[in-house]
């Protein structure tokens, strides 16, 4: 299963807030950004390099791969908040962003200072 390729290690605070942010090419021609605030894990980039190497040959389209994305990232790390953005300039620029949070987390003022992804 390409879950079992996220590989985590525990946070180094989990009292603060932090933003994550990972990129990488499931797919030729297909940008995935990855942003999170971890809540006790963080992934291992490298896994994370090896569990976009599993979507080789995924051909559901980009919505379908942000939200398998979503929800294989929520079942690993059960993270504080979570966007997953996937885009493709080809046949025409097509770009699917998807996010999720705790149902009691809420950091305002980090969340404003996130750039565009």
């Amino acid at each position: 299963m390409r879950r079992e390729r996220l590989s985590t290690r525990p946070s180094p605070d989990a009292r603060h807030d932090f933003l994550m942010e990972l990129r990488g090419e499931p797919l030729p021609g297909v940008r995935l950004t990855l942003r999170l605030v971890p809540d006790l894990l963080v992934p291992d980039p490298a896994s994370v390099l090896a569990y976009l190497a599993e979507f080789a040959g995924f051909g559901e389209g980009l919505e379908a791969l942000a939200v398998a994305v979503l929800d294989d990232v929520n079942n690993e790390l059960v993270p504080r908040w979570v966007e997953v953005a996937v885009e493709s300039d080809a046949p025409l620029p097509h770009r699917v962003v998807i996010e999720d949070r705790q149902p009691s987390w809420d950091n305002p003022r980090l969340m404003e200072r996130l750039p565009p992804p």
